[in-house]
């Protein structure tokens, strides 16, 4: 850990270093430029300095000149490069460096500014062939001189909003990017303006506008009638991987998550997080996600407000979410921000899209399994919209040409259902009611099965009071049902389990400047569980029923946090997050001679306690990350966040299945806690082609539990008693490296990480692997897109095997009966795993015009057939040896034809 250290040391360093300095900001250039351009001079220039230079080329000395600068002051060195020329130059604070005429730099600093800028734009206007738009009214004009302009930018065609689009004011060197619904706002000086919206796939828009007073201008952009070389639709700045402060942050684009290679053609929302540096999972069939060593239980997956206890259709072969809903997803693998918590590891924010408000629109696709459609469109035109979505699978054809008999034996099925509608009663308020429902059946051979069912609903209303304040006031309402079926035998049982919870939370977002954004709220969410009901199944079961006590907790948090600018080149984020937690009654709770250890034959007593809170606890949470930028291509990012988890997920198998129980935090039971630590380098290249980080991190966990040896955790009053509690710690190395744009495009990832954990009375109380420890994991994805209508990709997955616990031998007794010998918990690995796999759409053609657009796209999964190990279990072979034998989920490649059609 030295190297971490002293590199967040030096950060520390430069950082004082920065902030003893930003009032009066020195910067210097050193170079020996011999017979080179101006242009070439000043772009080495731009690249020694955290500051932009903003200039026309045209305008330029076009003769080769010589200079030789050895720390000489920013400043100075400017003056000698333009001394002799028409140019000049001025620094706006420490922002940017702007060159211009020295004639229009003089009118800009002098008295009569305004009204030689008047003169300058109606001449512009007489001369131009492009009629003024009109914002605001003269008699509404405020005192200041200035006016804020609000609106939407929109595809003209489809009506959807653009995200990302660029609105740029060519001659107040000012711009502006929309956010994720297509909306922007700026303020401008009152005046004639020449503006110019821009995005990636359309064609420029320019605009001459007569901005009065504040007002609206919305904007429709035409698709460019030609292919540029890449279509990218995206909710971030292209460079926003070095500007962001939030370290540890990914962001997937729902765009390039449809170009992936998917299972059986269906494009994945959690499948494209796995190909993500420190994002793994144990293999198909495995429920959920690990982020960076992490359990399963440890992510908190949030569908907008609402949040998810399982993500996974068919045991994890289809993620939860409809991808033609989806707006955009963040995953926090490091530093969670402070309005999120009640997990360690990581936070997956999923926000569902608004209907459109303009014009009716159908989508949808037909797999091999499975099928989707979504409608979407107005209810009140501009008003109101809905957006619905159904997905559902028909896999059982499949299985029954299969030619094994416990095979054709078996059955699989879900659906998932969206329903959404917003309602904009005017500009400031805003409503949206959302519901959201899913089943899943499972059985194999006629011998055991699976259900689960996930109902959730949501309220959210959004307040705009200003352009510098915000409200969002949510009440969500989930229940999560699971069952496991025993089909057969004497024990032939049902297992029932139910999470069901209420939340509410109110979020204010203040903006007082451009520099500092702050963020405060309260959430509240109130637990109801069902820890297991047994009832018998069929005439022959001699299982007796049973039914285990309610439990209840209420969780409760109060957080502010802040973003602020505190110089070009130091960004803050950071805030702090008060959890409560209580334990509610009624409830049986019982006594043991050790409380700090339970134990199931030190069993004293029981006590019906009332209504109530039974057991407290607090969490004090600090979060906290910073970003320093070296220059205008890179960045060193570091942050802390402390966390702690109310409510986990109990299971002692190889993965957590769809219906292993949750568990409240109890008296005996406490809630798990860890601090996590990142640093990482930010770097991009070729303007912003490339993109290039390393990060490394650390989690230490100083409160958690683990399992006995053959622990009994199903219908067990008595958990506590096959708990042992201890620490853990999780720490390693991420790279990645990207290329953004061209017929080629892609990115390669690598994580090292190591996650162990040290219990008491669990391998003689020394450190061992955890369950979902993968030292190695590599993805790599490649796209070659030489036109918009086709796209080829293929990537590769490589992972460690995880951690097992094997037999090592047997002890044979008198009387015959032979038990195994097991060696220490994960002392040994299952396989490594590794796949490829490719895909190939054929997309839209190029009519603007065209109301039914379809496109078709052909994969291959597992292209080379490999026979991954999801477990490895072991039977008695001949002479009483152990045999390891190896589970693989899917052996063969799976090839898919998907064809998606869409209405307007």
């Amino acid at each position: 850990m030295q190297h971490p250290l002293l590199a967040l040391l030096l950060l520390f360093a430069l950082i004082i270093n920065d902030l003893q300095a930003q009032s009066t900001p020195t910067y210097t250039i050193t170079g020996n430029y011999q017979n080179q351009s101006t242009r070439r001079i000043l772009q080495d220039m731009q690249r020694q300095v955290p500051i932009q230079f903003h200039y026309k080329e045209a305008e330029l000395p076009t003769e080769a000149r010589t200079f030789n600068f050895q720390n000489t002051p920013l400043s100075e060195a400017l003056t000698q490069v333009f001394r002799g020329t028409l140019l000049n130059y001025f620094i706006y604070r420490d922002y940017a460096v702007v060159i211009a005429p020295d004639r229009i730099l003089q009118e800009v600093y002098s008295s009569d500014y305004y009204q030689g800028l008047e003169s300058s734009l109606t001449a512009d206007t007489r001369t131009s062939k492009i009629k003024p738009t009109k914002v605001g009214s003269i008699d509404q004009l405020a005192s200041n001189g200035r006016a804020i302009m609000t609106g939407r930018v929109r595809d003209e065609q489809t009506r959807e909003p653009i995200i990302g689009a660029t609105l740029r004011f060519t001659e107040l060197e000012q711009g502006e990017v929309t956010d994720v619904d297509g909306n922007y706002t700026v303020e401008l000086p009152v005046g004639e303006h020449e503006l110019i919206v821009q995005y990636i796939g359309y064609d420029d828009q320019v605009k001459q506008l007569q901005v009065m007073s504040d007002g609206e201008l919305n904007i429709k952009l035409t698709k460019a009638a030609v292919q540029l070389s890449e279509v990218t639709v995206s909710a971030r700045r292209q460079d926003a991987n070095v500007e962001n402060a939030q370290i540890g942050l990914t962001t997937l684009d729902m765009e390039e998550i449809k170009k992936l290679p998917s299972f059986l053609g269906e494009a994945d929302v959690v499948k494209s997080l796995l190909l993500q540096p420190g994002v793994s999972s144990i293999g198909e069939g495995a429920v959920g996600f690990n982020v960076r060593g992490g359990e399963v239980d440890q992510n908190l997956i949030l569908q907008d407000e609402g949040f998810l206890l399982n993500s996974s259709h068919a045991l994890g072969f289809f993620s939860t979410f409809n991808a033609d809903l989806v707006g955009g997803v963040d995953l926090y693998k490091g530093n969670i921000p402070a309005d999120y918590g009640g997990r360690l590891a990581s936070v997956m924010d999923v926000r569902m899209r608004d209907g459109d408000f303009s014009q009716f629109k159908l989508k949808g696709g037909i797999g091999p399994v499975t099928s989707r459609l979504s409608l979407e469109g107005p209810i009140v035109k501009e008003k109101a919209s809905v957006i619905a979505g159904f997905r559902s699978s028909y896999s059982d054809w499949i299985l029954n040409r299969i030619n094994v008999l416990e095979v054709q034996r078996s059955s699989a099925f879900f659906y998932d259902a969206n329903l959404r509608t917003t309602i904009r009663f005017n500009d400031k308020n805003t409503i949206v009611l959302s519901g959201y429902a899913s089943q899943d059946e499972f059985t194999y051979n006629e011998e055991f099965g699976f259900e689960y069912s996930t109902l959730l609903g949501q309220f959210t209303y959004r307040k705009i009071f200003s352009d510098k304040a915000i409200s969002n006031l949510s009440f969500v309402v989930s229940d999560y049902n699971s069952a496991r079926f025993d089909l057969d035998g004497v024990d032939a049982a049902q297992l029932n389990n139910d999470v069901a919870y209420i939340k509410a939370k109110e979020q204010m977002t203040f903006t007082p400047n451009n520099n500092l954004r702050v963020d405060a709220g309260v959430q509240s969410i109130l637990y109801t569980v069902n820890p297991g009901t047994q009832v018998p199944f069929g005439d022959e079961s001699s299982i007796a029923p049973l039914t285990l006590e309610e439990e209840k907790g209420l969780e409760s948090a109060a957080f502010a946090s802040a973003q602020w600018t505190i110089s070009p080149r130091l960004l803050v984020s950071g805030g702090l997050r008060f959890a409560l937690y209580q334990f509610l009654g009624p409830k049986t709770v019982f006594e043991y001679q050790n409380e700090e250890q339970p134990i199931l034959s030190e069993t004293t007593g029981s006590n019906l306690s009332g209504s109530g809170a039974i057991e407290t606890y607090s969490s004090f949470e600090p979060r906290i990350s910073l970003r320093y930028k070296v220059n205008t291509t890179s960045s060193i990012k570091t942050g802390y966040s402390r966390t702690a988890q109310f409510i986990n997920q109990i299971f002692n198998g190889d993965s957590p299945t769809p219906t292993s129980q949750w568990q409240l935090s109890t008296p005996y039971i406490e809630p798990q806690r860890s601090h996590n630590f990142s640093i990482g380098y930010f770097q991009n290249f070729d303007e912003n082609l490339w993109e290039a980080s390393a990060e490394v991190f650390g989690r230490y966990v100083d409160a958690l539990f683990d399992f006995r040896d053959f622990a009994q955790l199903v219908m067990n009053p008595q958990l506590e008693t096959e708990l042992l509690p201890g620490i853990g710690r999780s720490y390693g190395l991420e790279l990645s490296l990207k290329k953004n744009k061209g017929a080629f495009n892609g990115f390669l990832s690598y994580a090292l990480t190591r996650a162990e954990r040290q219990v008491e009375g669990i391998n003689r109380g020394n450190w061992y692997s955890s369950n979902f420890d993968k030292p190695h994991d590599l993805s790599l994805v490649l796209n070659y897109q030489p036109n918009r209508r086709n796209t080829f990709t293929v990537n590769f997955i490589y992972g460690t095997g995880r951690p097992t616990t094997p037999p090592v031998g047997n002890t044979r007794f008198e009387n015959g009966l032979v038990v195994p010998i097991y060696s220490l918990r994960n002392q040994l690995r299952i396989p490594d795993y590794h796949r490829m796999d490719i895909a190939y759409t054929i997309g839209q053609g190029y009519k603007k015009d065209q109301r039914f657009r379809t496109s078709w796209t052909i994969s291959v999964y597992n292209v080379y057939a490999r026979r991954n190990a999801f477990s490895v279990y072991y039977t008695q072979g001949r002479f009483q040896r152990v045999q390891a034998n190896k589970l693989a989920i899917l052996g063969t490649a799976f090839p898919s034809l998907t064809f998606n059609f869409e209405l307007l």
